[in-house]
């Protein structure tokens, strides 16, 4: 079986379409040593791939998506995200109902208790549980925003009881609020301001 030969000068419509030309090929640059961004000595031609900083062997963190330096892959999620504004109601809502149940175990079930380090820990505990419900129902977003919810809503929690008790003992008024502020002491508020800490460390 013959085959058919092609007239010299005559080119498939494959090859050539009418009025196109064919496209040039792309030359990518390529890649080239830098030093390592934390050893200077060291060249290398990876870089990371989120900031782009040269990196070593020894400062390489393999990642789902690609290369990174140990400072972009140990950046919290919420660094690139943004805290929608339903979430973050969500979460000052679930801080302030999880503060008022344990404000109020705290104040009814703890408050004759007068061991200064017994107050520590179960302020810490409230500081912590408050700041994790913000956290979880925020989707795990740390910034100013939730660090404040979380600091607010654990402050609640210890001042909330008091001045309720007191204005069902002596009635709503200013005298009140303060009486009820200050009754408990120096004690108190070193352990509100310590739980506040907490609750706010765990969201910033």
């Amino acid at each position: 079986m013959s085959e058919e030969t092609v007239p010299s000068g005559q080119e498939s419509s494959a090859e050539k379409l009418p009025g196109r030309e064919p496209p040039a090929p792309v030359e990518l640059p390529a890649a080239k040593e830098q030093p390592c961004a934390n050893h200077p000595n060291r060249l290398t031609m990876v870089t990371c791939s989120n900031c782009g900083k040269p990196l070593c062997p020894d400062c390489m963190v393999y990642s789902a998506v690609g290369i990174k330096c140990k400072e972009c892959a140990t950046s919290p999620r919420s660094a690139l995200a943004t805290l929608k504004t339903s979430k973050f109601l969500l979460a000052i809502a679930a801080g302030l109902w999880t503060a008022t149940v344990l404000g109020f175990a705290y104040y009814y079930l703890l408050g004759s208790i007068r061991f200064f380090f017994v107050f520590i820990f179960v302020s810490a505990g409230i500081g912590y549980l408050v700041g994790e419900v913000i956290s979880r129902t925020s989707g795990r977003y740390h910034g100013l925003k939730t660090a404040i919810a979380a600091g607010g809503a654990t402050l609640w929690a210890f001042v909330l009881p008091p001045i309720t008790a007191a204005f069902i003992s002596y009635g709503v008024n200013w005298n009140t609020v303060v009486f009820a502020l200050s009754a408990r002491g120096i004690i108190n508020w070193v352990v509100m301001l310590f739980a506040a800490y907490l609750a706010w460390n765990r969201n910033r």
